[in-house]
């Protein structure tokens, strides 16, 4: 049995196609050229002519998208002359009064772009998306704070409520299981009484937690759990649940244990770094596995 060390890491994000209805194909995403009202500016990117606009604190960026779609948003930041180490900075995405993204990250100067002529250093890539169910949408992309920035767009086509996921590695778990059903094999993690699984995440998001208990050889029929969740500095929310054995899923690490069917909760994660806890309130004996995962948010220096 795989066992997690008791010490603190820094959660990894496992960029896995991790929806219910299983592995999804490649995304093929489309640039976005033309954005009415708005100058284009090319940028090479490793040898590669990519367009992007501009988007500063006084002058945001508007434009319009047909859904369903997902909306990928490619920023880097304009790095002031002389600055060394890494520039912070942030941008929000927003449709009329609701906000869609909001972003704040940092960036060091990247090698591999080269920015407009006469124009500052960038930053490397920071990627975020949105996906935008059926009609028109007009979105609005502002620079948060200080700093300027490039922005290039692309789209691709979606499936209504299947968005790609990022499964998140817990800070501090007792164990570690492996759900087998079918092909697919996806990571859960124990609580347990007094042993709660703890994550790291940074929001704002809604972070989704797929919970099973752990049936023994005594156990028929439905059972019910309840869980404490807690969210940085809010209030811990509890929440009971009801379930019965899954009919086609397996622990491979477990093998006097079934699975239940899964049941899923959502928990609003507020802007910044947030530790959330996941404690088993009852039964007080028996233990629950839990995956955790939040809507995908690439970060990285490639287009």
């Amino acid at each position: 049995m795989k066992l997690i060390p008791r010490q603190r890491i820094v959660a990894a994000l496992v960029l896995l196609p991790l929806t219910m209805g299983g592995p999804q194909a490649a995304t093929a995403w489309k640039g976005v050229e033309e954005i009415h009202g708005a100058s284009p500016v090319t940028v090479s990117v490793e040898g590669n002519s990519r367009r992007y606009f501009q988007v500063s604190p006084q002058q945001p960026l508007t434009v319009e998208i047909k859904g369903p779609a997902r909306l990928r948003v490619i920023s880097r930041v304009e790095v002031p002359e002389g600055a060394t180490g890494k520039v912070a900075y942030g941008l929000r995405i927003t449709e009329g009064k609701r906000t869609l993204r909001s972003l704040r990250t940092e960036a060091e100067k990247s090698n591999d772009a080269k920015p407009p002529r006469k124009g500052a250093p960038l930053g490397q890539s920071r990627q975020t998306i949105v996906s935008l169910k059926e009609g028109a949408h007009t979105l609005r992309i502002a620079a948060q704070g200080e700093r300027s920035m490039l922005v290039r767009l692309q789209t691709a086509a979606t499936h209504p409520g299947r968005p790609e996921t990022v499964s998140l590695t817990p800070i501090d778990a007792r164990r570690s299981v492996s759900l087998k059903e079918g092909e697919k094999v996806i990571p859960y993690y124990s609580a347990m009484p007094g042993k709660p699984v703890k994550f790291r995440v940074v929001g704002p998001t809604t972070l989704e937690l797929l919970t099973r208990l752990d049936f023994d050889q005594t156990m028929r029929g439905v059972q019910s759990y309840r869980l404490r969740v807690t969210a940085g500095a809010s209030r811990p929310r509890e929440t009971e649940l009801s379930t019965t054995k899954a009919l086609t899923a397996t622990w491979v690490e477990l093998p006097d244990r079934v699975p239940s069917k899964f049941r899923r909760m959502q928990i609003p994660i507020a802007e910044g770094t947030q530790e959330v806890t996941v404690e088993l309130v009852k039964p007080a004996e028996g233990s629950v596995e839990i995956h955790a995962r939040i809507p995908q948010i690439a970060v990285g220096n490639k287009e």
